[in-house]
């Protein structure tokens, strides 16, 4: 065996082994979207929880209209009232946020997927991962699948700008709390803006 015979052996377990990586990331983020069902979970909980707080509000209700003649009872019932409106709508407020969460997380793990799994297609065929034109259909096929700003925002910064993936994860985490931040500020201002009763 000469030496070109042993350099293409070694890239071609090499590539092998590139491949197995990947579709071992494939199955991972699978299984952690399957994990990410815990989301789902928080949420059901959340709302039969609600749900059940709902069943209370309305009971008390009626009570409230079959006690108006008594003051203090009805004062008692008031409170009973907003105590449960309070911590209703803070798990509300949970639930949606799970949810939100799982979707998110749900669609850029698929993504990812997705992507992996083309780029084992590409690696594990010599003459399409030595193909120009293969490498930029696939990374506009990945490009196309970015259906979330922040994944957007990623691929520019790492394909559009070559920024390192280190500093381009830390741009992005920054702009992410900025946002999460609004988020929040603009939620509890609508909050305020509720009236309850």
């Amino acid at each position: 065996m000469n030496a070109s015979t042993e350099e293409f052996a070694l890239g071609a377990e090499e590539v092998q082994q590139t491949i197995l990586i990947l579709n071992l990331s494939v199955a991972q983020i699978d299984l952690s979207i399957t994990e990410g069902d815990h989301s789902v979970n928080t949420l059901i909980d959340s709302f039969t929880f609600m749900s059940q707080h709902i069943e209370e509000i309305q009971a008390s209700s009626q009570n409230i209209l079959d006690l108006v003649s008594d003051n203090e009872a009805a004062q008692s019932y008031n409170a009973l009232l907003a105590s449960h409106t309070t911590e209703l709508a803070s798990k509300m407020q949970q639930a949606i946020i799970a949810f939100q969460f799982y979707d998110k997380l749900s669609q850029r793990l698929e993504h990812v997927s997705k992507g992996l799994s083309g780029l084992a297609e590409i690696v594990s065929h010599e003459m399409r991962v030595k193909n120009r034109e293969e490498w930029d259909a696939f990374k506009q096929t990945v490009r196309k699948g970015t259906t979330m700003r922040e994944e957007e925002e990623l691929f520019e910064l790492i394909f559009d700008q070559h920024i390192p993936t280190d500093e381009a994860i830390e741009i992005m985490r920054s702009r992410m709390l900025t946002r999460m931040k609004e988020n929040k500020n603009e939620a509890t201002e609508e909050e305020d803006e509720i009236e309850l009763f």
